[in-house]
């Protein structure tokens, strides 16, 4: 799981976060762009990821299970205030889940818009600062729910509350000291007649706000769903959510619609700066009505980094009869931290969690003296909390076993699916479903566009074939009339091809077409930019794309007018202004 995040107003004391969403939620820390990523960085092209955080769930699905790979990080530093509450269709089982997974099946599909040219690499990352929080209210009706299991999982223990209703579940948790706070009953009571079992989260004695970690809810089933309902209490305007699916094919939406936004929005001349903005739209268009999906990538699993899940050198062993003060020494050779005289960078993200619950620091020096040193505080080292074998145990079920086991998803399993769409409160009203659909064609996620240059001026090819004209660096600012989505379709539960509910594709060509003339080239400037299908491509030069080379002035002629076309160019921009606007945010 990618590390994810409750942004925005946080968990803060007394509140109740559902992991519904906020466990799907799963936003990586946001990265520094390494420059020239993607494959448009040959000679020169610049292309920026256009998503490094987002709220994220991973699903793989075998032989009648749901697995669930989610995280939340919390941000109100009360240990004890921390709660998390994942409603389940079915009884689940649980175990600590790989952070490391999901980011790496992040870092491998997120889309990447570049275009070729002789200018430096640029790459900027669109931060997000969304999150969802969740509130109980006490309600009328219906008995105590039955704890149906207890146990730890990591750094948590959890409880799994089956029945009951929004009230007696509520006051189960506040009898046993999980933090609870108003609001929201209906939806609750909403999951418990639809059979939902409620998983209740919460550190362990001892564990802090940083010690919080990815968990793996395995529960029985075939279709994932996102539980989205609860989410809408405290949830901020167009919440991003980002699908992850492990499986035999591509994944689709069942019950929402799926989009092909209309990427001659897209600002190709900042690497899709707007991507955010041109998605939101399109999953908020007529028809869409903001209960939709885009896919980001659709391809085979091979895609995804494994570096980040070697297990080489990870050998528990080492840790049974070891020292306490040898510990952080064997933890460097591992490869899982690096130490100076004072301070330590920990290189994978639950081993501070097993420092703190076997090896504490005192408060007096913290973790960064006390654990650069360990030699040096011997006699500050709590021998009652050390124990060689339980360390040695939990080390297994923490790192090895996380990383073994992500290991084995992606050999067994070979397609990636990659989902996102944004939505706010008033459309978090139906929970979105997903089921494979054998037979679809790949989407890949890096799109390469063409600059050409001309008598005429400056134009974009975009994938699919289209040809967008524009003035200096900035391109277009469309007038309403050009759709934000290309194409709204839907899936059945079943599979096979799409419904086509709306083909934009014509309305595109034709405002194209007249922008393109007022720039003062004719182009048709049409095609289609989808990412499947005739003349399609979304790597810069592939296969049914132009090269640079090969559309160079390709279909435009200079339009004579008076002036020249210096003079024409300056009659337009004088006249624009009353022309093209920008849309109301």
């Amino acid at each position: 799981m990618a590390s994810s995040s409750v942004h925005g107003g946080g968990i803060r004391g007394g509140l109740l976060a559902s992991a519904l969403v906020v466990g799907l939620a799963f936003a990586s820390a946001p990265r520094e762009a390494s420059a020239c990523g993607g494959t448009f960085c040959d000679s020169g092209p610049g292309a920026m990821p256009v998503d490094q955080t987002g709220e994220t769930i991973l699903f793989a699905i075998d032989n009648g299970y749901v697995e669930a790979h989610v995280q939340i990080e919390y941000d109100g530093g009360d240990a004890e205030q921390f709660a998390w509450v994942v409603p389940v269709p079915a009884i689940p089982e649980l175990e600590v889940g790989s952070w490391r997974l999901v980011q790496a099946a992040l870092d491998s599909t997120r889309p990447v818009y570049g275009y070729q040219n002789q200018a430096e690499c640029e790459e900027t990352a669109a931060a997000d600062d969304s999150g969802v929080i969740f509130l109980l209210a006490p309600d009328g009706g219906g008995g105590s729910p039955t704890v149906v299991a207890e146990d730890v999982v990591g750094a948590f223990e959890y409880a799994v509350l089956q029945g009951g209703s929004a009230q007696t579940v509520t006051q189960w948790l506040q009898d046993h000291d999980y933090a609870v706070d108003a609001l929201a009953p209906d939806i609750l009571d909403e999951y418990i007649a639809e059979g939902h079992v409620f998983v209740a989260f919460r550190l362990r004695h001892g564990q802090g706000v940083t010690d919080i970690h990815p968990v793996v809810i395995r529960y029985p089933g075939s279709e994932p769903c996102i539980p989205i309902r609860l989410t809408r209490v405290a949830a901020k305007e167009d919440m991003d959510i980002r699908a992850l699916f492990l499986g035999e094919s591509r994944v689709v939406p069942t019950n929402y619609r799926h989009v092909w936004p209309n990427r001659t929005r897209l600002d190709w001349l900042r690497y899709g700066a707007n991507y955010r903005e041109l998605v939101t739209m399109a999953v908020d268009a007529p028809v869409a009505d903001g209960h939709a999906f885009v896919t980001e990538h659709a391809g085979s699993s091979a895609v995804i980094d494994r570096s980040l899940l070697d297990t080489t050198g990870l050998d528990s062993g080492v840790f049974e009869g070891l020292p306490p003060v040898d510990v952080v020494d064997v933890l460097e050779v591992m490869g899982l931290a690096r130490c100076d005289e004072d301070s330590c960078r920990w290189q994978h993200e639950l081993v501070l969690s097993l420092l703190h619950e076997f090896l504490p620091a005192p408060p007096e020096l913290g973790d960064h003296l006390f654990y650069s040193c360990l030699s040096c505080y011997a006699g500050l080292i709590d021998a009652q909390a050390w124990d060689a074998a339980a360390f040695a145990a939990a080390f297994d079920e923490r790192i090895v076993g996380p990383l073994l086991h992500a290991q084995e998803l992606l050999d067994t399993w070979p397609y990636v699916t990659r989902l996102y769409t944004t939505i706010s409160p008033h459309e978090m009203t139906l929970d979105p479903m997903f089921a494979e659909s054998p037979g679809l064609p790949d989407v890949v996620s890096r799109h390469g566009a063409a600059r050409e240059r001309d008598c005429c001026g400056t134009a974009m090819r975009l994938p699919g074939g289209r040809l967008v004209w524009y003035m200096g660096n900035r391109w277009p600012v469309w007038e309403d009339d050009m759709p934000w989505a290309e194409r709204i379709e839907e899936y059945a539960p079943g599979g096979g091809a799409p419904v086509v509910l709306v083909d934009e594709g014509a309305v595109i060509d034709a405002v194209l077409v007249r922008w393109n003339g007022l720039v003062g080239c004719e182009d048709l400037g049409t095609g289609t930019g989808l990412d499947s299908g005739p003349g399609t491509s979304t790597s810069t030069g592939g296969a049914g794309e132009p090269s640079a080379q090969e559309t160079a002035g390709d279909g435009c002629a200079c339009t004579t007018r008076s002036g020249g076309p210096a003079g024409s160019l300056l009659l337009l921009l004088l006249g624009l202004g009353g022309l093209v606007r920008r849309r109301p945010g």
